[in-house]
């Protein structure tokens, strides 16, 4: 299958190719579950609207230099009532605070320099995966190179509960983007044909008032780390995908407590395993 900026998200593209974000969709460590996955990649069910990815797709199109066609494009974006009627709405105001934040930085500047929104695909761990780089500059030197991916965040510093490790951790840790970047730059080196892998870097945006924003670089270890996990749970994967193994439940997210149908009356303790 021939992908395209028009195809990458349709339900015939996430069937045929596995993401970073369909990948971990499957996994509980990050929030997942296997039947709500499976679910998606059937079309039996969608992702109810989410402001954070509007936000998040309002700066990227900005990133991408689209900014005004997606204005045109999305006038859920203006209030529509009141006294406000015809101006954006405050989060997306906002995020014109965040855009000159991200202008005013001449590093960040050139981190995000380069192509725009680059498809790639590659097979790897046996089966077709699809990436898009947001900003890709493959040489930068001899031999080198970086690619960046623009991210907005509620805030730098949070931390997030680890329920399988008992610890806390970092958003970057908490969304498993050190999996994404992984992913990232094995394709990228895959279709390149290059030895090693490009530095990955990610600029980070907050939706604070001022916005803060960072610039970070994922570095060769951590890297190899993350495909070893992604190798570590692949199979489990690509054998639900394929119809081969029966999804695996979660009884806690929205698709679940949707779907869901009472086996046995629980006794009240049992609610302390939750």
């Amino acid at each position: 299958m021939k992908l395209t900026k028009s195809n990458y998200f349709s339900q015939e593209a996430n069937r045929h190719y596995m993401s970073n974000s369909q990948f971990k969709s499957f996994l509980p460590s990050y929030g997942g579950c296997e039947a709500q996955a499976m679910a998606k990649i059937n079309g039996e069910y969608e992702d109810p609207p989410n402001k954070a990815f509007e936000v998040g797709h309002y700066v990227h199109a900005w990133n991408e230099g689209t900014l005004d066609d997606f204005k045109a494009n999305n006038p859920n974006l203006y209030a529509s009532t009141g006294k406000t009627a015809g101006q954006p709405k405050t989060e997306f105001k906002h995020c014109n605070k965040m855009i000159e934040i991200l202008e005013s930085d001449p590093l960040v500047l050139k981190a995000l320099a380069g192509r725009k929104e680059v498809i790639m695909t590659a097979e790897l761990f046996g089966i077709p995966w699809k990436v898009m780089l947001d900003s890709y500059q493959p040489i930068l030197g001899e031999d080198t190179g970086i690619f960046a991916d623009l991210k907005t965040s509620k805030e730098m510093g949070g931390k997030f509960w680890n329920t399988e490790m008992g610890v806390y951790e970092n958003f970057i840790h908490h969304y498993g983007y050190t999996i994404q970047m992984a992913l990232y730059a094995e394709v990228e080196r895959l279709v390149s044909g290059r030895e090693n892998w490009l530095l990955p870097h990610m600029v980070i945006v907050t939706k604070q008032d001022p916005p803060d924003h960072e610039i970070i670089y994922f570095d060769y270890d951590v890297i190899e780390q993350s495909l070893h996990i992604v190798g570590k749970h692949i199979e489990r994967v690509k054998a639900v995908k394929s119809g081969m193994v029966e999804p695996t439940r979660c009884d806690k997210c929205a698709y679940c407590r949707g779907t869901k149908k009472i086996k046995k009356i629980k006794h009240f303790s049992e609610l302390s395993l939750y």
